[in-house]
């Protein structure tokens, strides 16, 4: 006969107060029967220390069997469905020692295996409903994606919405890729852009465009900018499309230098116009070389944009085709960022209003302190709640030692592979510029920190943002008797990590970002939204230190 989850608690509580009633009587035996015992009070006092002693054993024994068969399941089979509630995790559940807790895991699988069913169902649903919409979407990205000039969809304080391939391939670089939810100045100048903004906003036509031209880098590119129609509350949000004219002006330039040589070579020839003769001795040579530096201009092409001016000419000139690139087809946007508004105060934020950039590094060792150094550092960043797989950074780093063996034989990272890398101090400060005031994430934060903040002084930067460990959420949100590696967090959360992959900083970053969404999504479903709210809770559960540099609230952004 299988005994219940009542019958058991009774039993063992049964067992208790048996052994309380067994200890009594051994105790006063014991007291009446030492041999140095001369008097009845000697003798109670020493059954009552016996007893004492005997009750404290149970108890604790007591206690020790309640934690291991009771406490710890309960606790157990508690983060399972929180994360298979929240996490979107979809494997049995299996706890260790939920077998006495008799019917309540086999309930609590049932219940899992029930919501699993009705999230299939309605997943199913929603996706046959909404797959004409979806197939019309991926035509729209295609065609979005294959526009010739860079589109860009900003809010009103000049934040990434929507950028196409042909943005990220204009105005990012390997180190500063566009990223949503970044200020366009982060690679544009600004004057222009504001000032073409301000005039828009002045006039107030919703139809109304501007031209302009600005600068990135050593580049002039070419600018159209609107008001964006449907902005979600945000009136000052803008459509904008940029094209490169660098090699425009420098044919204009050139042509330009022509006719200005061309009449400088002929005034001092000739009076008026109608006095000009090929004939006139000394004049053929001259001729001769304007001729063929005009037909090199000539092979330039006229810039598409002056297309209605020559149209009176007699001779039509074909732009030049650009040569052919391997660009991502692609389109990245998202369009709740419109209707999202800026927190002044970190605290106050909620957790999905906030930017992360989740980050891992590989090193010569573990001392930073004793001179080991990065030798790989990668970073994703998460926006609105969402890991965006293009907006990467990711590089080798050249230590200046050489890379023991032993660390190698880890993450796989040689002497040749950094041989040609760009140093430490560029490194860490492109690192800072890619993260901004975004937060930071990591597994064991506090050793990949390390080998930022020893390079603060050197570069004149800090590393103030605040820092969020995803194994210290997981002490939270799974208790301190679980193991918390990135390995064991992933089998936990039901993430896979290729072996190639693990060990790899950029593989561990991707697998941290998807182990923090996760986690983030549990402590959501108990109600942790706030920034703060999850700060006040690792305090609360005595797990935060101060060495984190989790900021409560001061720090603006």
């Amino acid at each position: 006969m299988r005994v219940g989850l009542r019958g058991r608690v009774l039993i063992f509580f049964v067992a208790l107060a048996a052994g309380s009633l067994g200890i009594l009587p051994l105790g006063i035996w014991f007291g009446y029967h030492r041999e140095k015992v001369t008097t009845l009070h000697h003798a109670l006092t020493q059954a009552g220390i016996a007893i004492g002693f005997g009750l404290s054993a149970l108890i604790c024994w007591a206690w020790f069997l309640f934690d291991r068969y009771f406490a710890r399941p309960i606790k157990g089979i508690t983060a399972a469905m929180h994360a298979r509630t929240h996490a979107d995790v979809t494997d049995n559940l299996h706890v260790m020692d939920a077998e006495h807790l008799g019917e309540l895991s086999v309930a609590a699988s049932s219940a899992i295996a029930t919501l699993n069913r009705a999230r299939s169902d309605l997943a199913e649903t929603v996706a046959r409903e909404t797959s004409r919409l979806l197939a019309d979407r991926s035509k729209l990205e295609q065609i979005l994606s294959d526009v010739p000039p860079a589109v860009l969809l900003c809010t009103g304080r000049h934040h990434v919405v929507f950028y196409n391939s042909v943005a990220q391939q204009l105005l990012g670089t390997r180190y500063t890729p566009v990223c949503l939810d970044r200020s366009l100045f982060d690679y544009l100048g600004d004057h222009e852009i504001r000032h073409a903004h301000r005039r828009l906003l002045e006039r107030g036509t919703p139809d109304a465009v501007l031209e302009f031209v600005c600068v990135s880098g050593a580049r002039r590119l070419a600018g159209r900018m609107r008001l964006a129609g449907d902005n979600d509350g945000d009136a000052g949000a803008y459509v904008m499309t940029l094209r490169d004219v660098t090699e425009e002006v420098a044919a204009f330039a050139r042509r330009d230098a022509l006719l200005r040589d061309v009449f400088a070579a002929l005034r001092p020839r000739t009076g008026t116009p109608g006095d000009i003769s090929l004939d006139e001795t000394g004049t053929t040579g001259t001729w001769e070389e304007l001729e063929h530096r005009y037909q090199a201009c000539e092979a330039d092409g006229w810039p598409t944009t002056l297309a209605g001016a020559v149209n009176s000419v007699a001779q039509t000139f074909e732009p030049r085709p650009s040569p052919a690139a391997a660009l991502p087809r692609t389109v990245v946007y998202d369009f709740d960022l419109l209707s999202r508004g800026s927190q002044n105060v970190v605290a106050d934020a909620e957790l999905d209003d906030l930017n992360y950039v989740v980050f891992d590094t590989e090193t010569t060792g573990l001392l930073p302190e004793r001179g080991d150094e990065l030798v790989q550092i990668a970073a994703v960043r998460i926006v609105n709640g969402k890991l965006m797989p293009g907006e990467v950074f990711d590089t080798f780093v050249n230590p200046g030692r050489p890379i023991p063996p032993a660390s190698t034989a880890i993450h796989r990272v040689t002497d040749a592979m950094v041989a040609e890398a760009p140093d430490v101090l560029h490194v860490v400060e492109r690192f800072h510029k890619f993260i901004g005031n975004c937060v930071l994430v990591a597994h064991n934060a506090p050793f990949d920190m390390a080998f930022l903040h020893r390079r603060e002084k050197a570069l004149g930067i800090r590393f103030d943002n605040p820092v969020l460990d995803t194994g210290i959420i997981s002490v939270v949100t799974f208790g301190q008797h679980e193991s918390h590696t990135l390995d064991a967090l992933a089998s936990r959360l039901a993430i896979s990590i290729p072996a190639m992959q693990r060990h790899t900083a950029l593989g561990d970053a991707v697998a941290t970002a998807e182990v923090f969404l996760k986690l983030k999504g549990i402590l959501m479903g108990r109600g942790i939204t706030r920034f703060g709210d999850l700060v006040a809770y690792m305090r609360q559960n005595r797990t935060l230190s101060d060495d984190h540099r989790i900021v409560e609230g001061v720090r603006k952004r």
